[in-house]
């Protein structure tokens, strides 16, 4: 009957939680769901070999070690679920849509803490129970205080223009070489202004509007009913068709890159006004060029490059009041 439990345990949490995700991000990822209970049911049934060994191990120590043990157990039981799911999928685990090493951890360690009261441990429901409820009420301060900063935040309304540099020492280009792309002339000043020789290019922008993003392709598509808009998902991610025919939103974010990202950058969104970050031509590092000092409360994060597919991806993450987070498709390299 403890196997039995401990099995449950471990594939309903992680489901549960793999669930909460996806709904929390308007059902992106629902798909993934169904096999990755699957996953999870088959990766539990191979931990039962092991879980003899974790009741020897707590009964042998003070409860609160037992308790430390436990939480260091799951964590090595996660990576090893990773592990075998990577040896079977490869580089194909990327594709999973939601942070499935983390819904595994929680899993995991809520059947691992089963055990523990279940065995000869003085550790049991009690103190369970007051580990339980210390977290639900991080969770629900953690919670309450991002609601707060959300409504604290103001509507945002800016377009994202992603411009690939490729730096070439004999390339210069003009105002009009940006032009073309969107940016006013003040905005294709300041760049020209950073010395930046060699060739731009984009074709495509992201919008948007009153905290939502827009499809000018696509005016019907709603980005709060994700998964009922064939194609909705792919057209938000990879963005809108940049064309002479569309007026650009004068409040911009022009991200300038020129090389594949090892770590994420974080800034804080411009407010009611145009901003340029400017890739340095070596390394993690951005120059930030405001063309004013108002900030938003919300920041965007320029993710670090995933070189598991080809061509690799730079996205960027957004932060949209009332709607949370969302990314988008921002950079392709061919080259690391």
């Amino acid at each position: 009957m403890k196997k039995i439990l401990y099995i449950l345990l471990l594939t309903i949490t992680s489901s549960l939680i793999a669930w909460f995700y996806v709904e929390s991000n308007d059902g992106f990822g629902k798909g993934d769901i169904l096999p990755f209970t699957f996953y999870s049911f088959i990766l539990s049934l191979l931990s039962i070999s092991i879980i003899g060994l974790y009741q020897k191990a707590f009964e042998k120590v003070h409860y609160f070690f037992g308790f430390t043990l436990s939480i260091i157990f799951s964590i090595i039981q996660t990576f090893l679920f990773i592990l075998i799911l990577w040896f079977v999928f490869g580089p194909w685990i990327g594709a999973i849509s939601f942070p499935f090493q983390i819904c595994w951890l929680i899993g995991v360690n809520v059947a691992n803490l089963f055990l523990l009261t279940k065995s000869q441990s003085k550790f049991n429901t009690r103190h369970l129970f007051i580990i339980f409820i210390v977290i639900g009420l991080s969770i629900l301060v953690y919670k309450i205080t991002y609601k707060v900063k959300d409504n604290l935040a103001e509507n945002q309304n800016y377009d994202i223009i992603c411009l690939s540099h490729s730096p070439n020492e004999e390339g210069k280009s003009s105002i009009q070489d940006f032009i073309k792309y969107g940016l006013s002339e003040n905005e294709a000043r300041v760049i020209l202004d950073q010395n930046l020789t060699g060739s731009f290019w984009t074709d495509t922008f992201f919008r948007i509007s009153q905290s939502k993003l827009i499809s000018t392709d696509h005016p019907n598509y709603d980005f709060d009913k994700l998964e009922k808009n064939g194609g909705n998902e792919i057209e938000f991610t990879f963005g809108n068709k940049l064309n002479s025919t569309i007026n650009l939103n004068p409040n911009r974010i022009i991200i300038v890159m020129n090389h594949p990202l090892t770590e994420p950058f974080e800034f804080k969104e411009p407010l009611n006004t145009s901003m340029i970050i400017i890739q340095d031509s070596i390394g993690n590092g951005f120059k930030e060029i405001r063309l004013s000092e108002k900030k938003n409360l919300k920041k965007i994060t320029i993710q670090k490059t995933d070189f598991r597919g080809f061509p690799y991806s730079t996205s960027i993450e957004l932060n949209l009041k009332e709607h949370g987070k969302f990314n988008i498709h921002g950079f392709q390299w061919l080259k690391k």
